[in-house]
């Protein structure tokens, strides 16, 4: 079970239309077709009906329990960090401090993802195995790294390689 509750906060989207992820956003991967079903008793994460124990579509619900954990972890911060901050106790993965300022940081970021086609996405960027927990300070420090390690190669991917006069007529 998700350690928030749905509440009247969470918008209601059930029979909505789907909306048009734009290539920017990378923070949250795109939702399943099956999200927005107009069919009562379809769940809304896999697709599949949920049924009763006598084998009857239960037209009460529109999600499996399973599904709605893993809906909640992927689109709810507040869902992800509570899990993430139990399975590490708030120890910074990289120094081992226990702050009470830390940051929820992806292992391989999710810039990487940015500007991919729905069939390009690797979805295992959201997944609880590539979360840390880092300290602040920590965390600025692994941006700051993986920001200018990026540019690096952005840099070096735009220069042309020249060859000498030597390499062209071998002489």
């Amino acid at each position: 079970m998700p350690l928030s509750r749905w509440s009247k906060k969470h918008k209601k989207t059930f029979g909505k239309k789907e909306q048009k992820n734009e290539s920017d956003t990378y923070r949250f991967p795109p939702k399943p077709k099956s999200y927005y079903t107009k069919i009562k008793g379809q769940c809304r994460w896999c697709g599949n009906m949920i049924m009763n124990s006598d084998d009857s579509v239960n037209k009460k619900m529109s999600w499996h329990s399973d599904c709605v954990e893993e809906y909640m972890f992927i689109y709810h911060t507040k869902e992800t960090r509570a899990k993430v901050r139990d399975r590490d106790n708030g120890y910074c993965v990289w120094c081992g401090t226990i702050s009470r300022k830390w940051d929820v940081d992806h292992i391989r970021p999710l810039v990487e993802q940015k500007g991919k086609d729905i069939t390009e996405l690797d979805y295992s960027y959201w997944k609880m195995d590539n979360l840390q927990t880092l300290c602040r300070v920590c965390h600025k420090e692994k941006t700051k790294s993986e920001a200018t390690h990026r540019a690096v190669e952005r840099k070096n991917k735009d220069k042309i390689k020249w060859k000498t006069f030597r390499e062209v007529f071998g002489v």
